[in-house]
């Protein structure tokens, strides 16, 4: 019987978000994307602090950026190079005009239209849920059925793809590094994705989260090889 070809994507070409060591003003994490984007640090600050002044959101995002994103571990901390003085000023500058006229802008009124949280984000994680359902029928029912008979006389050579529940890349039960692994994207951006719209739902993102560990499988043959690494 043929082997089945494996669906995983080899981990060095996934591209990694650490925390930088380098280039950080608290704990790395504007340097740590800026170094990800390929942009100045600067502007990855000034942008964060725009985000904080919907709500709050940018200063939650924050904390969560810092427990779920890693520090880069090719960076080595004696290398740590401080901020130059005018990428500095030029920060705090910013940051201080920004907050000002955020100030001025709600004292005049605009932001009581401009609100982040009276975004419809229910609604969404309710899209989210039903375009879930309908991939895993797809992978159970194909609706092609005469491809659905060619791939049964090929002795199941190829399988299609499916999500799964990773037990190596897991920080709670494996629901976003199975998302992660199935996209080929950094886990990390996954969960302060879930963490974004978590917040923004007021918890919904919680029960949304349930259900994905009830719907998605443990990714086969993950346990077996975790476990021989360990006793080798």
């Amino acid at each position: 019987m043929p082997e089945k070809k494996s669906t995983e994507i080899p981990e060095s070409e996934i591209k990694r978000l650490y925390r930088s060591k380098h280039d950080r003003m608290i704990s790395g994490v504007c340097g740590g994307f800026a170094e990800y984007l390929h942009t100045e640090a600067v502007l990855i600050r000034i942008a964060w602090v725009v985000i904080t002044l919907f709500g709050g959101i940018g200063l939650l995002m924050y904390i969560a950026a810092l427990i779920i994103i890693p520090e880069n571990p090719e960076h080595v901390e004696e290398e740590r190079e401080e901020p130059k003085k005018n990428e500095k000023a030029l920060f705090w500058g910013a940051a201080l005009i920004i907050i000002g006229i955020g100030l001025l802008l709600k004292q005049m009124g605009f932001f009581y239209y401009i609100n982040f949280w009276n975004v419809p984000w229910q609604m969404i994680w309710a899209v989210f849920l039903i375009l879930i359902g309908v991939f895993l029928l797809y992978n159970r029912f194909p609706f092609n059925t005469e491809q659905n008979n060619e791939t049964s006389m090929s002795d199941d050579s190829e399988d299609k793809r499916q999500v799964y529940r990773s037990t190596e890349n897991k920080m709670i039960s494996g629901v976003c590094g199975g998302l992660a692994e199935y996209f080929n994207v950094d886990a990390a951006l996954v969960r302060l994705g879930w963490v974004l719209l978590t917040l923004a739902s007021v918890g919904v993102g919680i029960i949304a989260y349930i259900i994905m560990v009830i719907v998605f499988p443990i990714m086969p043959g993950q346990n077996d090889i975790s476990v021989m690494e360990r006793k080798k």
